[in-house]
Parts: C-alpha cells; sequence; structure tokens
C-alpha cells in the first residue's frame, strides 16, 4: 500500500467517523428530549416501542465512532532518506522527573523520525534552571521549543508527518 493510499483510507475513515458521530449525537438529543418530555417532532411508532435499546444504540454509535476516529501514532521511518527529518533533539530534564521519564518514553516512540536524543539535566547548570524552572520536561526540536511539561504523541506525529511533507515537497522541487 502506498502513501497515498493510506492517506485516502485514512480520510475516508475520518469522514466516516465524524458522520457517525453526528448521528450519535443527533440520536442522544432526540433521547434527552424524549426522557424529558421536551417538545420532539413526531417520531415513528418503533421509536415509543423502542426505549429501552436507545441508550445501547447511541453509546454503540459513539464508541464506533470514537474507534474511527482515534488518531493513530504509529512509530515514523522517514520514506524519502531513510534518515531522520531533523537536525536536533534536545531533552531538558531534572532529576527524579516522572514527566521527563514519560516524555523520553513518547520521544523513543518516534526515534526513527528523530535524530538522536541529547538530554541535558538542568540541575547542573544554574542558567538553565532560571530558564527553565519548573516547565520540565521541556523538548527542543532543530533549536525551537516544541513542548514544555510533557510531550503530546499526537501534536509530535503532526510535526513529524509535516516534515516528512515538507521534505517531499524540497526533493519534488529537485527533481522537476
Amino acid at each position: 500500500m502506498t502513501g497515498r493510499d493510506a492517506e485516502l483510507i485514512d480520510r475516508i475513515q475520518a469522514r466516516f467517523g465524524t458522520a457517525l458521530m453526528v448521528m450519535a449525537s443527533v440520536f442522544a438529543v432526540l433521547i434527552f428530549c424524549d426522557r424529558t418530555g421536551a417538545a420532539m417532532p413526531n417520531m415513528p411508532a418503533i421509536w415509543y416501542s423502542s426505549r429501552g435499546v436507545h441508550l445501547v444504540v447511541c453509546g454503540g454509535l459513539f464508541l464506533m465512532a470514537a474507534i474511527l476516529l482515534q488518531s493513530p501514532v504509529p512509530a515514523k521511518q522517514s520514506e524519502l532518506h531513510g534518515r531522520p527529518l531533523f537536525r536536533s533533539c534536545r531533552l531538558f530534564t531534572r532529576h527524579d522527573c516522572h514527566l521527563c521519564d514519560r516524555a523520553m518514553e513518547v520521544l523513543l516512540h518516534f526515534q526513527d523520525a528523530l535524530p538522536t536524543i541529547e538530554v541535558i539535566d538542568i540541575d547542573d547548570d544554574p542558567q538553565l534552571v532560571r530558564q527553565f524552572g519548573e516547565s520540565i520536561p521541556v523538548v527542543e526540536i532543530d533549536g525551537r521549543v516544541r513542548f514544555r511539561g510533557a510531550v503530546n504523541p499526537a501534536l509530535l506525529c503532526r510535526l513529524i508527518d509535516a516534515a516528512e511533507l515538507q521534505s517531499r515537497r524540497h526533493c519534488e522541487d529537485f527533481s522537476e
């Protein structure tokens, strides 16, 4: 499967998941109106005879939508060059920092798209302690601070996707 095929499948999946979420939301509003006695449009007879399954159906629709809309966060390998998409990645940490450990786990999950992760303990440098204080962990990619306090895997995935797209466009410009 090519990258374009995967992208098309992702788009179809996202649209179907969004449609299911809208349907589930409308269904939830109808259930709420029915249960509270609020003004409701005339419903078919089956609506009133199947009240026991409304919540199950609505919950199922929300669950299916959530599954379809779940953002996959796979480890990415640069398809273009077989090398990292960025020049540098620095993780600023402190001693006994559980958030720093979690940030490192997330970064390692994406290690194929990232260069070697440079770990810097700010407790060893008063200047860095003043600069970052309690906002540790801090992740700096290519000289720009990208995350403070925690690393969001979905946002890191988007950052990697954007860098990959930019790299692909750059390669296409030279191939023409």
